[in-house]
């Protein structure tokens, strides 16, 4: 075979691989710039969870009374 011919073919497929990589480069930097947005599912259970944090909150500022109302004790029980 031509030397000649066999140094076109190997300088070719090195083109292609460096046309291959630089695809796989751009589709990685793609992924990464990408917007993710929530699904209806995602959306509903974070509002669940921000509606459980400012209604639990009510919840144990009404519920929790101390069972010694006096000030001499050092440490707060609270009843359950």
């Amino acid at each position: 075979m031509n030397p000649l011919l066999e140094e076109n073919l190997a300088e070719e497929h090195r083109r292609n691989i460096t046309r291959e990589l630089n695809s796989i480069r751009l589709q990685e930097e793609a992924l990464k710039g990408r917007v993710i947005r929530p699904s209806l599912f995602t959306h509903i259970m974070q509002r669940l969870g921000q509606w459980l944090i400012v209604h639990g909150e009510k919840l144990v500022k009404r519920y929790e009374v101390p069972t010694n109302r006096t000030s001499t004790s050092s440490k707060q029980r609270y009843a359950h």
